[in-house]
């Protein structure tokens, strides 16, 4: 009898935990449900988007673009609310495929600077260095066609402003297509660099790895590097391999992939604090090391190896500093402000002793990746980029720590495309969207975490 009754005891405990973690699962299940939903919807607007592009309707694109932005907050929510497992990881990877094999043959409406990448490339592969003609120059006339010279922008005027990195990638991409497809689908690949580098860093922290999702469901790398094939899509790359090879104590790779991220777009440069450990002399060794031996291939040139820098910065206005959202603010109201150059030593300044903050903060080892928000947020607010794509490289950041100030502040710069921004270069206007709600969000944050807690008042 008491085998019987014990029996029974333990036919009920397992019946209890049986239900117990059904209980448990149908959460979760629910929630898996409502991410591949957010899925779904996320790729079925991509058609829409596409047509949007074809049409040449910039308004419309961005209202899409803020709706897909607003089904890819969904589902970041739902990815920091749950830890999901490997199914999860499966719809992130299909939906962030399908999207990206959906933006692939848009039109380059939204940029040509693809075609300069092949041109680039065809130029070096004839054995001229890119720095040297601008594409106008007669001395190129045997390499224009009819698919990519006529889409090259300042033909007539400018020398290439991509450095040498850049130069290698697009020299190499060539080599297999000289077609605009063939330079999106590399940046698609280095795309999936960052993805599996993210993955590793991920596990890393200790980060259930659906985190992903926050930079392969992102509109911007799917419409910006997919879509559109920015070479910033490298940069990110090399960026994120020199933040895991650095968590790996790997000095010398972090300080070559950190060069290697620097010369194809100098914003890789930024993540310096993360990879930097106090006094190792290994990875800043590595990085000059790197930088002179990239450089060394098109130094022919002399100092015209620095390409177009110098018209660029002018060109967007940071050198009669409207091109800078806080001079452009001050001056609307009235205030002194002060000039470009002078503005933009100031904002060099302010940078570095962020960063240095940040380096003297940091544990001796490993630096949390919260640590570097700060210094991203400064970065934008400071320098106020005028082209969505220059706000994707810190999404490596937020999937190892989500801030949505800067969430907001990445799914908001397609307003940069709307016409009235776009065709006046009314940087003042997208400014005050950008970092007047990033300021709201800050702020309320701050609320909410210094709210004090709720006592009770014993009985």
């Amino acid at each position: 009898m008491a085998a019987a009754a014990f029996g029974r005891n333990v036919g009920v405990a397992e019946g209890e935990a049986v239900d117990s973690e059904a209980a448990q699962t149908k959460p979760e299940r629910r929630a898996l449900l409502a991410l591949a939903a957010a899925g779904v919807v996320l790729v079925a607007l991509c058609p829409l988007m596409l047509y949007l592009l074809i049409e040449v309707s910039y308004a419309r694109f961005v209202l899409a673009a803020l709706a897909q932005g607003a089904v890819y907050a969904v589902a970041v929510w739902l990815v920091l609310r749950h830890r999901f497992g490997r199914p999860a990881l499966a719809v992130i990877f299909v939906v962030a495929a399908l999207a990206r094999a959906i933006a692939l043959p848009a039109p380059a409406t939204l940029s040509t600077d693809v075609a300069r990448y092949v041109w680039d490339g065809r130029v070096q592969a004839a054995g001229i260095n890119p720095y040297r003609y601008v594409p106008a120059d007669p001395q190129l006339a045997s390499l224009r066609d009819q698919a990519i010279y006529p889409h090259i922008n300042r033909a007539d005027y400018a020398t290439t402003i991509y450095p040498p990195v850049a130069q290698m990638i697009f020299l190499l991409a060539t080599r297999v297509s000289e077609t605009l497809t063939m330079m999106r689908l590399v940046m698609i690949g280095f795309e999936a660099v960052t993805v599996l580098a993210l993955l590793a860093l991920l596990d890393h922290d200790g980060r259930p790895p659906a985190r992903v999702l926050i930079y392969a469901w992102h509109p911007l790398p799917i419409w910006e590097f997919a879509g559109t094939g920015h070479v910033d899509a490298a940069a990110i790359a090399l960026m994120t391999l020199a933040m895991l090879a650095a968590v790996r104590d790997r000095r010398v790779l972090a300080g070559i992939a950190l060069a290697a991220g620097t010369l194809v777009k100098p914003f890789a440069l930024l993540v310096a604090p993360a990879v930097w450990r106090r006094w190792d002399w290994r990875l800043p060794a590595a990085f000059v090391a790197a930088i002179v031996v990239c450089y060394l291939p098109y130094l022919s040139v002399g100092s015209a190896v620095l390409g177009y820098l110098g018209g660029y910065g002018d060109e967007q206005g940071y050198v009669d500093g409207k091109g800078f959202f806080l001079v452009s603010l001050l001056r609307r109201v009235g205030l002194p402000a002060p000039s470009g150059p002078v503005f933009a030593v100031i904002a060099a300044a302010i940078l570095a002793l962020v960063a240095l903050a940040i380096v003297m903060r940091a544990k001796p080892g490993d630096a949390p990746p919260a640590l570097f928000l700060p210094l991203a947020a400064a970065f934008f607010i400071l320098l106020s980029p005028h082209y969505p794509w220059y706000f994707a490289w810190v999404l490596p950041f937020l999937c190892r720590a989500p801030y949505v100030p800067l969430l907001y502040v990445t799914l908001a710069s397609f307003i940069f495309y709307l016409p009235p921004i776009k065709d006046f270069d009314d940087y003042l206007t997208a400014g005050l969207w950008l970092y007047g709600g990033f300021a709201v969000l800050a702020a309320a944050g701050l609320a909410v975490r210094s709210r004090p807690l709720p006592i009770r008042r014993p009985a």
